[in-house]
């Protein structure tokens, strides 16, 4: 007979079965899309690749770009702990900062390939990573949750801004620079930002 914590771990066992196989799936798409680039891989090489059906790859993804556009389970679960990990009290656009900047030394090399798949591919070069969207969107929650005293336009206005200097930022990569450089390149944005904004405020 069943429990409710025995269908509980069943459930869970079941969410981390399909994490892992869309992180085995993605794993195999992203290693053929680098030996060979994006635009002569399959669907079917890929789930080949991945030891899944045909049909499995297309439960996970909608398509060959969506492998290297989607948002993943992982960068959900890191995004949340950022937002979490800022300390009570913290001024709205610092607490920006560290988010951003915590999240680039977690995925700034998966940033890096997408960047380099789409120089190589005029298929994947018009499609956009929906990153973005969903950031801004985890962002709005949380800010309204954690600053009350705010409206929420001057809360978007804070996060707009703070996305924007993360794309200028990342428009300006070069794939063969260090990483590290290409991560100061974004922390020296968001502080040239800052530091106009803090003018406004004095």
């Amino acid at each position: 007979m069943h429990t409710e914590a025995s269908n509980s771990r069943d459930m869970g066992l079941r969410a981390r079965k399909r994490v892992q196989t869309w992180r085995t799936i993605r794993a195999a798409a992203l290693t053929l899309f680098e030996e060979r680039g994006f635009d002569a891989v399959t669907v079917d090489e890929i789930a080949a690749a991945a030891n899944v059906a045909r049909g499995t790859f297309f439960n996970y993804f909608e398509s060959k770009e969506a492998v290297v556009v989607t948002y993943g389970p992982h960068e959900a679960e890191v995004q949340r702990r950022l937002m979490e990990q800022r300390p009570p009290g913290e001024p709205v656009w610092d607490s920006m900062v560290g988010i951003i900047l915590g999240y680039l030394d977690e995925f700034e090399a998966q940033i890096v390939v997408h960047l380099r798949l789409k120089a190589g591919s005029p298929t994947l070069s018009r499609s956009a990573r929906p990153m973005t969207d969903r950031l801004v969107a985890d962002l709005r929650t949380w800010g309204l949750e954690r600053h009350p005293h705010l409206s929420e336009p001057e809360i978007m206005l804070v996060i707009n801004i703070a996305v924007t200097v993360l794309g200028t930022a990342v428009q300006y990569w070069q794939v063969d620079q260090p990483a590290a450089d290409r991560i100061a390149t974004v922390h020296a944005m968001l502080d040239r930002v800052g530091a106009g904004l803090a003018a406004t405020e004095g």
